[in-house]
């Protein structure tokens, strides 16, 4: 997202300097060379991570129920050629948080279920949650306690599908496993919902100050603003007051 914009910005000040906008092309390269360090060099990101992940910083406290669900949202996949498909770069800290719930949950006494919630997304052929369920039962969780919801294209898709399988699962505390930067989008959503959750964040993401701009910085950039963006469109279906995923074709997806 942040690139896109950058080159948007320049195409606005070629186009100016065509049209003879002397000055108007000046300040657009000038606003797009501030935008490339302000980003790359980790000012933006800084500031537009700290209060967006900073209510999920600490990890809750485990105090668990009878009986609990630990809902894993996806984050990609990859295809190592001759191989499987394996849960993305990004998804193994969710991955890993979900599992260190479980076992600490069982080693409690209590019951514990985790539903892990992803559809093909990607169009692989193979839903994520399927794909994760292989990953879960490696790491020791076994089939009996893993639900599976393979509908869902979106965080929005991921709140509206576990509905059912949640009051399947008659858990008394439902957990929400995913990164810190998702968690305030994801919690909106599954309240949205009717689902009370408590969010457990898995990986933190943060801007480094650099002298020069850095590709970590864009990325971590793009990120969050993802996040932003989606709020905003997750506000504006909820002032509509839709409770379904929207049809094909509604607008841009947001995941």
């Amino acid at each position: 997202m942040t690139v896109p914009l950058l080159i948007a910005l320049l195409a606005c000040a070629w186009l100016a300097g065509r049209l003879g906008w002397r000055r108007a092309r000046q300040a657009g390269i000038v606003l797009a060379l501030v935008s490339v360090f302000a980003v790359g060099c980790g000012l933006v990101p800084k500031v537009l991570l700290r209060p967006w992940q900073s209510p999920y910083a600490q990890r809750p406290a485990l105090d668990w129920a009878p009986s609990n669900a630990i809902v894993l949202l996806t984050a990609g996949v990859t295809y190592p050629p001759g191989g499987p498909l394996e849960p993305g770069h990004t998804a193994y800290s969710r991955i890993a948080e979900a599992v260190s719930l479980y076992r600490d949950c069982r080693m409690s006494g209590a019951r514990c279920t985790v539903l892990i919630s992803g559809g093909d997304a990607l169009s692989t052929g193979e839903p994520l949650a399927l794909t994760y369920q292989r990953t879960l039962e490696l790491l020791g969780v076994p089939d009996a306690d893993q639900v599976l919801e393979m509908r869902s294209h979106t965080t929005w898709q991921n709140a509206q599908f576990a509905r059912a399988p949640l009051a399947r699962i008659d858990a008394d505390r439902v957990w929400l496993v995913t990164s810190a930067h998702h968690l305030r989008r994801a919690v909106f959503a599954f309240r949205r919902f009717g689902l009370e959750v408590t969010p457990v964040r898995a990986d933190y993401l943060r801007g480094v100050w650099s002298l020069l701009p850095s590709a970590y910085n864009l990325s971590v950039t793009d990120a969050v603003l993802h996040e932003y963006v989606g709020m905003a469109l997750y506000h504006w279906y909820a002032w509509r007051g839709r409770t379904d995923a929207p049809p094909e074709g509604a607008g841009p997806p947001v995941d």
